[in-house]
């Protein structure tokens, strides 16, 4: 998952309506980065961060849709490339830098974009690599009426297949996940 074999690693999941249904639209328009897991009945829960982006949905989506360019956005992307691309279907290859003594994880995935509007989602599934399971999907709307803010929400279910234990993995989303929105602002203000 370029970004989504990084962001696997570093995200947690929560449903929009329940997110926002708890308050967590208050919590974005503030700048918070809200981070939530959700139990799928796999090793590790899904995880879903949201956040507020001061910027259209439009200009995000040039980020999140540029799988290539990871490494330059993503937290822990070491190496990043899209390998074919027919239409809104990419196949991307990410490589996630794992601290000492764990290799490095590798994730071959397909995407599928749809570009809005009213919404941008790129969603995808596991191809090949060092994971047992690499899914998830960034989902981009307006957040304001007037379509300069967006909201981003990243889900993923990252899973590597490797002899990193659960509660590392975990501990490496909860404080990873927020990095993963702070990299995509920071890039949208360099665009």
């Amino acid at each position: 998952m370029r970004i989504q074999s990084v962001l696997a690693l570093l995200v947690v999941s929560l449903p929009g309506s329940v997110a926002q249904a708890a308050g967590a639209d208050d919590k974005l328009a503030a700048g918070e980065i809200v981070v939530s897991t959700r139990d799928v009945g796999a090793d590790l829960p899904e995880a879903t961060v949201q956040a507020v982006i001061e910027a259209p949905p439009a200009a995000v989506w040039k980020i999140i849709d540029d799988c290539g360019n990871y490494k330059k956005v993503m937290p822990r992307i070491i190496d990043s490339k899209m390998h074919s691309r027919n239409g809104g279907v990419a196949v991307c290859e990410v490589k996630f830098d794992m601290p000492a003594p764990f290799s490095d994880l590798v994730s071959v995935t397909e995407a599928t974009s749809t570009g809005g509007p009213p919404q941008w989602k790129r969603s995808w599934k596991f191809l090949r690599g060092d994971y047992k399971r690499n899914e998830g999907s960034w989902t981009l709307t307006a957040f304001d009426a007037e379509g300069k803010r967006t909201r981003a929400v990243y889900k993923v279910l990252a899973i590597p297949n490797s002899s990193v234990p659960n509660f590392m993995i975990r501990k490496a989303q909860e404080g990873a996940l927020p990095d993963v929105m702070k990299r995509v602002r920071q890039a949208v203000v360099g665009h």
